[in-house]
C-alpha cells in the first residue's frame, strides 16, 4: 500500500489507526498511589514526574476529593493550594504508573497532624478485618474509627472508651483501590491525636449504579459508601448501603459520588 506523504493529516489519520497510542489511560485500580495529608502551611507541592517507556508516571492528582489538573505531560510540575487558608486540612492522593514513583519535593510543607502510638493497628487480610489491641489504649479516653473518603476522614465507627470496646475488630466496607484507615483519640480536655495510617488496597469491585435515572431509590450492584448533592453542590447525605432511598427529595438532578465515581442522576 502506497502512502500520499503530501497529505500529513491523512498519514496522520492511518498512524492512528495502525499503531495505538501508548498515552491511553490507565484503569485507576491498576495505579499506584501516594497519599499527602497535612494542615496547610502556606506552601505550594512540588512534584519530579520522570517518564518511562514514553509514559510519564504521574496519571492522576485528586485534591481534597477533587480531580485537580496538572501538568502531566512534563518532569515537573506543581500542586497549588493558594486557595486554601492556614491550617485548612489537605488532602493529596497521586495516582502513579506502578513501575515508576514519582518524588516529592517538599511533603514536609504540609503539616502532619500529632499521632499516637497503636503499632496493634492493623489489617487481618485472612479475616478482611481491621484489627487493634485495646490495651494500648488510653482508660477513659474517647476512640472513632476513621475512612478517607472523597478527600475527607469520615467517622465510620464510634469506639467510644475501652470499656466500651466489645470488639476490638471491625469489617469495613472498601472502595475499589486504595483504602486508608486511621483511629481517632479525644483526650479529657478534648484534644485530639491520630493513629498512623492502615492501608489497604482492594481490587476493583466494579461496583455500578443501576440506573441514572430514579424515583424512589438510588441502587448499586453492591454495598459501597456514597454521598449525595444538589444540583448545585450542596450536601444532602452520605453514607454506606446498596439502596439509597431518595422518595423524599425534589425532581431534578442531583451529584453521587460512590467508589471513586461522580455520577450526575436525574430524580424523576
Amino acid at each position: 500500500m502506497s502512502i500520499n506523504m503530501k497529505n500529513p493529516l491523512l498519514f496522520f489519520l492511518l498512524l492512528l489507526i495502525c499503531f495505538p497510542l501508548f498515552s491511553q489511560e490507565i484503569a485507576q485500580e491498576e495505579l499506584s498511589e501516594i497519599l499527602l495529608e497535612g494542615t496547610y502551611t502556606g506552601h505550594n507541592i512540588y512534584i519530579l514526574n520522570p517518564n518511562q517507556d514514553d509514559r510519564f508516571c504521574v496519571q492522576k492528582v485528586v485534591l481534597n476529593g477533587k480531580s485537580y489538573a496538572f501538568a502531566n505531560h512534563s518532569n515537573a510540575f506543581e500542586i497549588n493550594l493558594s486557595g486554601f487558608m492556614p491550617n485548612d486540612f489537605i488532602v493529596i492522593q497521586i495516582f502513579h504508573t506502578p513501575n515508576c514513583t514519582p518524588t516529592i519535593i517538599n511533603r514536609d510543607k504540609l503539616k502532619k497532624v500529632t499521632e499516637f502510638s497503636l503499632p496493634s493497628f492493623v489489617y487481618n487480610k485472612k479475616t478482611k478485618m481491621l484489627t487493634w489491641d485495646a490495651s494500648e489504649l488510653t482508660d477513659h479516653y474517647e476512640y472513632d474509627l476513621e475512612q478517607l473518603l472523597y478527600g475527607k476522614w469520615i467517622k465510620i465507627k464510634y469506639l467510644g472508651t475501652t470499656s466500651d470496646m466489645f470488639a476490638n475488630n471491625y469489617l469495613p466496607v472498601l472502595l475499589s483501590g486504595m483504602n486508608y484507615f486511621r483511629i481517632k483519640q479525644v483526650d479529657n480536655q478534648g484534644k485530639e491525636l491520630y493513629s498512623t495510617i492502615v492501608n489497604v488496597k482492594s481490587p476493583n469491585q466494579h461496583i455500578m449504579l443501576i440506573t441514572d435515572k430514579v424515583k424512589d431509590a438510588v441502587e448499586f450492584t453492591d454495598v459501597t459508601h456514597y454521598e449525595l448533592y444538589d444540583e448545585n453542590g450542596f450536601f444532602i447525605k452520605r453514607g454506606t448501603a446498596k439502596k439509597i432511598n431518595v422518595a423524599d427529595l425534589n425532581k431534578g438532578i442531583y451529584w453521587l459520588n460512590f467508589d471513586g465515581n461522580e455520577i450526575r442522576i436525574t430524580k424523576k
